[in-house]
């Protein structure tokens, strides 16, 4: 059903959407990518969530009287993200709560990418217990049982999205990424049509803003020493993995 309005909607192939849970790497991704000459980085961008409350807040069953709908949105957002973005080739859409919205994205930009980051589970669920958010979307973080089952719920939801939608998401994975930078960063380059710049490699030295708590852990240099960061604590936390069987 999503294909058959693939050739009325928005062609454009500027968005690069980097999607996953808080913590799994998305701020580094949008710092390499973004340090390419071709690829602004827009940060965390509240646009389509805004877009989908103004436009469908009842809610849409796709057909083809909401194609116009369809349209306005995918256009207002394309005309916001370049406004943003003066006009970049390649534009970075870092929220990572843009996981839910995949099947919709697919139908809006089917000429976008979309770039999953994905980290060991346990890694991902204690590092957002260990950090501090002031986002009120953000609640769940300070309750490990809510953690994981915030995990479960979006591990499920991906899973439905690739069936779905197949060869639609790329998958990275953070522990690829840092034990071998090159190869990996080539290969996202790659799936994002954008030629090999050595700049990528060098992300630390990029000097854009970055308002995650992930900030100034992307100044540095790579480092593998947050791969399997949860084993200094299994005796505290390794009960609720298997709880929610993590």
């Amino acid at each position: 059903m999503l294909l058959n309005f693939k050739q009325n909607l928005n062609n454009d192939s500027t968005p690069i959407f980097i999607v996953g849970m808080p913590r799994s790497g998305t701020t580094l991704t949008e710092q390499i990518l973004s340090n390419h000459q071709d690829v602004f980085g827009a940060d965390e961008l509240s646009l389509l969530p805004d877009l989908i409350s103004k436009h469908l807040i009842n809610g849409i069953n796709i057909s083809k009287k909401d194609i116009d709908l369809l349209n306005n949105i995918s256009n207002e957002y394309i005309i916001n993200l370049k406004k943003i973005s003066k006009n970049s080739k390649r534009v970075t859409d870092k929220l990572p709560i843009n996981f839910k919205y995949i099947g919709l994205i697919k139908i809006l930009f089917p000429n976008s990418k979309i770039i999953h980051c994905v980290r060991n589970p346990k890694d991902n669920c204690f590092s957002i217990y260990k950090n501090y958010f002031t986002s009120q979307k953000m609640n769940f973080a300070f309750d490990f049982d809510e953690i994981c089952k915030y995990y479960n719920l979006y591990s499920d939801l991906m899973k439905h999205w690739k069936l779905l939608v197949p060869n639609f998401v790329y998958d990275i994975s953070y522990e690829d990424l840092v034990k071998n930078p090159k190869n990996v960063i080539n290969l996202l380059l790659e799936e994002c049509n954008l030629e090999w710049n050595d700049s990528c490699l060098k992300f630390y030295e990029n000097k854009r803003s970055v308002k995650t708590v992930s900030d100034t852990q992307v100044r540095k240099k790579m480092y593998t020493s947050s791969v399997d960061s949860w084993k200094m604590y299994k005796k505290n936390i390794e009960s609720k993995f298997k709880e929610y069987k993590i």
